[in-house]
């Protein structure tokens, strides 16, 4: 890991809540509505990886299915022909904001026009959770294109924050979820053994 200046961003939807857009054909978003820490370690690892998400990487198979189970989470995948191209995890607070917590392209699906349907799309199903505000926040290191999406799709910056933060390289073991994966094969086996 090496340290790195960080800017972030704290973003608030500030426009009509729009209606869900429409997808070419093949391309379909779809809500995970079985509770499934593999899919959701994935999806975080998979989309996140290139852009150094490190919030949940030490996370463990018990610590993800508590999240899951434990808060309001909804996640929704985006399939292009059958493959998942990217997601949206939406986290409802006490407060009844609902926060936008990861959204996503995997590598190959951006540049296609698909990250601002994701964006309206997550504010779409965020509005129909019955929001009392809709809110994110992205950073310097994410996508260079992350912020200005945001606020094509409607967000408006709130507040900025500035931190030095160590952030994994991208040959940091922890990207590969060796941890993760044994403590899901314990986890499985306790429970059938």
């Amino acid at each position: 890991m090496h340290t790195t200046d960080i800017t972030t961003w704290f973003l608030q939807f500030d426009a009509p809540a729009p209606q869900p857009p429409k997808w070419p054909d093949g391309v379909q978003l779809a809500e995970a509505e079985v509770i499934s820490p593999e899919l959701s370690q994935f999806m975080f690892r998979t989309v996140g990886g290139p852009w150094r998400w490190f919030s949940r990487l030490s996370w463990n198979y018990q610590q993800w299915l508590d999240y899951l189970t434990q808060q309001q989470v909804r996640t929704w995948l985006l399939w292009v022909k059958g493959t998942p191209a990217g997601y949206i995890e939406l986290l409802k607070h006490a407060d009844h904001s609902v926060e936008i917590k990861f959204f996503g392209l995997l590598p190959q699906f951006i540049g296609q026009g698909l990250g601002l349907k994701l964006a309206q799309a997550a504010i779409a199903q965020a509005a129909q959770w019955q929001a009392s505000k809709i809110w994110l926040h992205t950073c310097s290191a994410d996508h260079p294109s992350a912020l200005k999406n945001y606020q094509q799709a409607g967000f408006v910056i709130t507040h900025i924050e500035h931190s030095t933060e160590a952030l994994p390289q991208l040959n940091d073991s922890r990207l590969l979820a060796a941890d993760f994966v044994y403590s899901a094969l314990a986890h499985h086996v306790e429970k059938t053994g």
